[in-house]
């Protein structure tokens, strides 16, 4: 061969050979959500429920739980903001406060074993109370309470309202977010068609009145969708948005913002919700607008204007309403509410078309509609698309949430897959009086490493002793589990 031939070639070859082609994730990238709610369920009701519930949907292939963490003016974790805004009997939902459980802790546990991520669901936003004329929030913050043009409360759907323009308001709301994403191992949060959100009837506050006339100099109008005045309240709502987003990030760059609004535009002219504008400004990361529709036709029609206002399909003219970059978007999928259900033939068709558009995946309202009273809807699920397991299409990192690892006590032990944060686990018995100062010995690489941790333990199941540092590729067992009455542990990675 011609040497001025060779040398070109082999320069080539060594290029090749340093910068090889990346590999190619086989698995598919797409959100497989599901709601987890406390009305109209029990999972949530005990530590047995939240454990099994979890173990379904994960043999089923789903990889994203939304569970309830705010609602009726409750929280469903142990809240130091309700604590301190309304005192110590608000601290957590009383059905919760008398069983002495965290089932935000518990569910997160169950759902990141076997590897789903979580993202706690602020369901009421800044909704009140439902039928109960504003609940414990208004009666003890009168000054939060939303008007409507006559100057009651305001009221839509059985719903009443705090004002979300008023900045006491919002930030209260920031705060329950915050505590959360600080507390809690979680991958991210979610807003829905309450937040946020506030009927466009509202804006009559004495608060809101005055601030609408100093900052645009016009009296505010007796219709509450005049143009100029709904744009107003809907950029107002956007605002907060962008803070609350800032607020996420500023805990944890790699929390998501999950926002699951109605449909646009009827979301805007009702609820004020502008979800084009949200992803123009870049404040929103995957997005799942609730098109809760019965009849398959309509569904259809209400996810293409899904996919035309989130930058998926073009307008008709041809041009794109939006520029998606950066955002996902799975559409809301209505599966049961109260005695009705949308069964297999109608999801099928649906989750079919949402491939066709390009969709990355779907979110189902709710858990309970998922087994024997509709059809099994989660084993079709699962023969149909969901067979193979999927990786978040937000993720850069496929492996983000990988499920727990195992050991026993005098078994070969866990090889680290990656080098990070771990918190440690034992499933433990039921005890009412706790364990004090634990002490397990960790083999790590042949070192003993020794946590110890005192257990406020009152319900069985897998229970945090500690947290370790490890590298990977470390070989990590159980030397000794003291006096727990335990011989095997679970580690999980911490993320947050």
């Amino acid at each position: 061969m011609n040497r001025y031939l060779l040398l070109p070639m082999l320069l080539l070859l060594a290029a090749c050979t340093a910068n090889p082609e990346p590999e190619v994730d086989p698995r598919p990238a797409e959100m497989r959500g599901v709601w987890i709610t406390n009305v109209d369920s029990e999972v949530l009701f005990t530590p047995g429920g939240i454990e099994q519930a979890m173990d379904y949907l994960a043999d089923r292939g789903f990889n994203l739980i939304f569970p309830v963490v705010w609602n009726k003016g409750y929280t469903l974790y142990p809240s130091q903001v309700m604590a301190d805004y309304f005192g110590e009997e608000y601290r957590i939902d009383p059905l919760f406060a008398e069983q002495q459980r965290d089932p935000l802790a518990e569910l997160i546990i169950h759902a990141h074993r076997r590897g789903m991520e979580v993202m706690p669901w602020f369901e009421f936003g800044f909704a009140s109370s439902f039928e109960a004329d504003g609940g414990h929030l208004i009666a003890m913050r009168p000054e939060w309470a939303a008007r409507d043009s006559t100057g009651a409360l305001l009221k839509k759907n059985g719903f009443e309202w705090m004002n979300a323009i008023h900045p006491e308001v919002q930030d209260f709301m920031l705060a329950l977010v915050r505590e959360v994403a600080e507390n809690y191992d979680v991958d991210g949060i979610q807003g829905d068609d309450r937040l946020p959100a506030m009927p466009s009837e509202g804006g009559y506050s004495d608060f809101t009145r005055t601030l609408y006339e100093q900052e645009t100099g016009r009296t505010v109008p007796d219709s509450s969708r005049e143009p100029h005045f709904l744009q107003w309240k809907s950029d107002k709502l956007s605002d907060f948005g962008g803070r609350l987003y800032e607020m996420v990030k500023s805990v944890n760059p790699d929390l998501i913002v999950s926002l699951s609004p109605s449909v646009y535009d009827w979301s805007k002219r009702e609820y004020l919700q502008d979800s084009p504008e949200w992803i123009r400004r870049g404040q929103v990361d995957i997005l799942h607008p609730q098109a809760y529709r019965y009849e398959i036709e309509r569904y259809l029609t209400t996810v293409d204007d899904v996919a035309r206002y989130s930058g998926y399909m073009a307008m008709d003219d041809g041009s794109m309403y939006v520029d998606r970059t950066g955002v996902y978007v799975s559409p809301g999928v209505l599966i049961k509410s109260g005695p009705r259900y949308n069964g297999p033939e109608y999801v099928m068709e649906a989750m079919a078309y949402h491939r066709e558009l390009g969709l990355d995946g779907e979110i189902f309202f709710f858990y309970e509609g998922l087994h024997h009273a509709n059809a099994f809807l989660a084993d079709s699920l699962h023969k149909y698309f969901y067979s193979e397991p999927a990786v978040q299409p937000y993720r850069a990192n496929p492996d983000w949430r990988f499920p727990g690892l195992s050991a026993t006590s005098g078994g070969e032990g866990i090889t680290i897959p990656e080098s990070g944060t771990y918190r440690v686990f034992m499933q433990l018995p039921e005890n009412e009086d706790g364990y004090n100062d634990v002490q397990i010995r960790l083999r790590v690489d042949g070192t003993e490493k020794i946590l110890s941790h005192t257990v406020l333990h009152t319900t069985p199941g897998w229970t945090v002793i500690g947290e370790s540092d490890f590298t990977a590729g470390s070989r990590v067992g159980l030397a000794d589990a003291g006096s727990l009455p335990a011989d095997q542990i679970m580690l999980l990675i911490r993320r947050n």
